[in-house]
């Protein structure tokens, strides 16, 4: 049985950022801190703290929760809670490095008018197997008493 492909963090960024630019095409997707002349509607995408923590042997879980905002002045309440309702079908499994990624976790709220959705993804990831030392030689005398 092969090991699976180890997803990396930017693996999950970018399935992020896809997975928002496919399903709304027409509002951008940005990184962080948005520039001043940038123009409602935008989603904000931000990796939180993430963790790493060793399960058995060379097996570790890895958590990516995620900060998404959904900024549009110009939207209503009720227009935000229907976009918290997509961006929960469409964050619930990105495909990252070619696996499917399930997120978890989903939470929003409505914040000077602006959307605070955050999702989480734990990854599981295999460090790569380390080669035995080579055995020195043994010189071995083999006799009865």
């Amino acid at each position: 049985m092969s090991e699976p492909q180890n997803v990396s963090i930017n693996d999950v960024r970018q399935a992020v950022h896809a997975a928002l630019a496919e399903c709304f095409p027409d509002v951008p997707v940005l990184d962080g801190e948005p520039p001043e002349e940038t123009s409602p509607p935008y989603f904000v995408v931000q990796l939180l703290e993430s963790g790493h923590v060793q399960e058995l042997g060379r097996r570790y879980q890895r958590q990516y929760p995620f900060s998404i905002q959904y900024v549009d002045p110009d939207a209503g309440n009720e227009d935000r809670y229907d976009m918290a309702d997509h961006l929960s079908d469409v964050l619930q499994w990105i495909e990252a490095a070619g696996r499917p990624v399930r997120g978890t976790g989903m939470k929003f709220r409505i914040e000077n008018q602006i959307l605070h959705f955050s999702v989480e993804y734990r990854i599981r990831v295999w460090k790569p197997v380390q080669p035995d030392p080579a055995m020195q030689t043994l010189d071995l005398k083999e006799g009865v008493k």
